[in-house]
């Protein structure tokens, strides 16, 4: 029997240990699947703990569990049981073995049937790659892996489990090219024609679910890697009805404000309303995109150091993302640094003044006035003309204004 890592072998102890558990065993086998086992085996700190059940019902699982913990029944047809065992700090996913039926076209033309009499080889066939099917029998410690996916782990390479079951959800496309940009593996041939063939597909795909292939991509990968693979793939025409332009280098580890401006630049279409329209992104993102391309296409056009300062200023109190954006102009991160020590301000309210104060020491209401003031006040705060750190300071240089 090949040895285990130490991840797998510590979390079957403290899995054995528990209560709940223990009972389930009595009367059922169980597995650990999914990527705890992969990352393991990678020698990743591995995070999600997912058990399939074998020979008990939802409703006999729920009930065993529930005198020790929390036990919710969430899931496609209501078929995963999220149980944290009291002391416990996150939640295990507790399943029954699963199938996928096919109903009709398209990628949701199939349903999900899970019920005990499923067997695990089954349930493992079902799943996308083979780096995600096998699994451990947790009493015995034996390694199931029908499909040699510990050897395609251990030669980093990506293939299809099922062929069929692959292009039946275009999803495993997007899937496939997070997990290439996660662990730089190559795409086995097959596969990858398999991928270029029904790139199509990915049409068919909400935005929203790709926007959660991407978010993976850009918290555990390499966007180089994925954008490359856009293209290789043939997914571009499928997201932007043409081929995309092409990089080999340059995107490595882009921030997520940078990645999705970067993508719809090099897609031909227009960043914000792409992510906004197609990706059904978030709000914050989307006006984060448009700050930072009106940051870069104004930057160049500035020669004063009281301009671009401003301008970098502005672009903050909009959208404080494009902080850590590594798509900024040269001198852009050379300001950021001035205000993150102080040295100039970064927000509004770093200066010890606004428009309140204006309005009394003038004598006037909102207006154009007060906005020219703050503007001013802005201006020689970021210059260091007045010692913005200092209300009564301020206060005077306010009064003294000349407007």
């Amino acid at each position: 029997m090949k040895s285990l890592p130490i991840n797998i072998e510590k979390i079957i102890l403290k899995l054995t240990d528990e209560n709940g558990i223990a009972d389930l065993l009595n009367s059922s086998t169980i597995y650990l699947v999914g990527g705890f086992i992969r990352d393991s085996f990678l020698g990743k700190k591995p995070k999600d703990v997912d058990i399939i059940v074998k020979g008990l019902s939802v409703n006999e699982i729920k009930n065993i569990l529930t005198p020790h913990g929390r036990v919710d029944i969430v899931g496609e047809s209501f078929s995963v049981v999220k149980y944290k065992p009291a002391g416990w700090k996150d939640d295990i996913d507790v399943a029954l073995p699963r199938i996928d039926k096919k109903t009709g076209e398209g990628h949701k033309g199939f349903e999900v049937i899970s019920n005990k009499n499923i067997s695990i080889e089954e349930d493992l066939k079902r799943r996308d790659l083979t780096i995600n099917s096998f699994c451990v029998n947790i009493e015995t410690k034996d390694i199931i892996d029908p499909f040699n996916g510990l050897k395609d782990l251990q030669n980093k390479i990506l293939r299809a489990t099922d062929k069929s079951a692959y292009i039946e959800d275009p999803l495993r496309i997007m899937r496939t090219i997070g997990f290439a940009s996660r662990f730089d593996f190559n795409i086995e041939k097959s596969t990858l024609k398999l991928m270029k063939d029904n790139a199509h597909l990915v049409k068919e795909i909400s935005g929203e679910r790709i926007l959660e292939e991407f978010e993976k991509v850009i918290t555990k990968g390499n966007t180089q890697v994925a954008l490359q693979l856009l293209h290789k793939t043939g997914v571009d025409i499928a997201l932007f009805d043409k081929e995309m332009l092409h990089y080999d280098e340059g995107f490595d580890y882009l921030d997520t404000v940078s990645f999705y401006y970067m993508l719809g630049l090099i897609g031909d279409v227009d960043p914000y309303n792409f992510y906004m329209k197609r990706l059904r992104g978030k709000s914050e993102i989307g006006k984060a995109i448009k700050v930072l391309d009106n940051l870069i296409t104004k930057w160049s056009q500035l020669k004063e150091d009281e301009d671009k300062k401003y301008l970098v200023f502005n672009s903050i109190k909009i959208a404080p993302e494009i902080i850590n954006s590594t798509l900024n102009p040269p001198g852009v991160d050379n300001i950021i640094l001035e205000m993150r020590l102080n040295k100039i301000p970064m927000a509004k309210g770093d200066v010890q003044a606004n428009g309140e104060d204006i309005m009394a020491l003038f004598g006037i209401t909102k207006g154009e006035k007060v906005g020219k003031i703050l503007e001013r006040m802005y201006r020689d705060a970021l210059m260091n003309r007045f010692n913005w750190r200092d209300r009564q300071t301020t206060l005077e240089y306010i009064s003294n204004l000349k407007m």
